[in-house]
């Protein structure tokens, strides 16, 4: 095969599977929630334990270390920080500890679209 040959046949290979993902494109969103909480009037930031009870009623933890030495909370993101979290429809309740006292909580859904996808309602 000439060289001519073999770039057309390649440019013909390139297009066609250029071509074939944009027409079998797979879109997937995780929808996601950020936790963090600080105390205002503490000379430096504790670590802060966040618990997620699911709505099946299984619970699921996460820590937030503070960030630059104290100075800013940390953050947790459910479900990717949080070990054996799941998403499902239903409400879900989270709940904040420092130093075992809670200091916060909240809620927070999953709730289907028309789509068929997850989308995320804070409480």
């Amino acid at each position: 095969m000439t060289l001519r040959r073999t770039a057309y046949a390649l440019g013909l290979l390139l297009a066609a599977s250029t071509a074939a993902p944009a027409q079998s494109v797979l879109y997937v969103a995780r929808p996601a929630i950020a936790l963090s909480v600080s105390d205002r009037s503490a000379a430096r930031q504790a670590p802060v334990e966040f618990t997620v009870t699911m709505p099946d009623g299984k619970t699921t933890r996460a820590t937030a270390t503070p960030q630059m030495n104290g100075e800013r909370a940390g953050t947790v993101h459910y479900p990717s920080d949080f070990g054996n979290a799941g998403m499902h429809v239903g409400d879900y309740r989270w709940s904040a500890r420092i130093s075992g006292r809670e200091v916060m909580s909240g809620t927070f859904s999953y709730r289907p679209s028309k789509e068929g996808q997850l989308l995320f309602v804070p409480g």
